[in-house]
């Protein structure tokens, strides 16, 4: 049960930093519907019949798609009604349902941060963070810690905020070139380059 805490706990600490990093992509279709339910999509992300390591956490990102798969526009999301009926593409998540602003028939494409499936029986590797999978046990130690009231904060805090800032850096810096490129939005091809 710790390292299930624990393991989430990393999950979205890493998600904080660049949620593409545990991102699940999904595409459906859409055919003139102000609104979508989640549970009822041929693979569900939301509801009773969610298979295991797809339950939606976190939306990171909507988006229309062509038939070549490339993105058309992107939906934007909104926090109340009025917002979404002057917002261009707005969209507002609600419950099990993405409400829209306008009827949409397209092909949607939903990124997603999906929930861990960890069973810990076996050997294999939980992801591809494992230079940073020993913040797992100490967020899982954390849990524990609370739990029988035996916490080291001192020594718990400034390692877990050691270790934090080293993934920080290296999820920031891992693609190396990527901070200096510039993309000028609506410009042309020739407008994009490096600094």
């Amino acid at each position: 049960m710790y390292l299930t805490i624990g393991y989430n706990q990393f999950r979205q600490a890493v998600a904080n930093i660049d949620p593409y990093i545990y991102a699940t992509v999904l595409d459906f279709d859409v055919s003139s519907a102000r609104e979508v339910n989640l549970t009822t999509l041929s693979t569900p992300v939301l509801g009773s019949s969610v298979a295991a390591g797809n339950r939606l956490l976190q939306l990171i990102a909507l988006e229309a798609v062509n038939s070549e798969g490339d993105v058309t526009f992107e939906f934007r999301p909104v926090n109340s009604a009025s917002a979404l009926s002057n917002t261009r593409f707005g969209f507002i998540w609600r419950g099990q349902r993405l409400v829209f602003g306008a009827d949409v028939t397209e092909t949607l494409r939903l990124t997603y941060l999906p929930e861990a499936n960890v069973t810990w029986s076996g050997s294999s590797e939980l992801d591809d963070m494992t230079m940073f999978h020993d913040m797992v046990a100490l967020f899982a130690y954390k849990q524990y810690a609370m739990r029988d009231g035996a916490d080291n904060a001192v020594v718990q805090g400034h390692l877990l905020q050691t270790r934090m800032m080293a993934l920080t850096e290296y999820i920031s810096s891992r693609t190396l070139e990527s901070a200096s490129y510039v993309a000028r939005v609506g410009g042309t091809e020739e407008d994009y380059g490096w600094l």
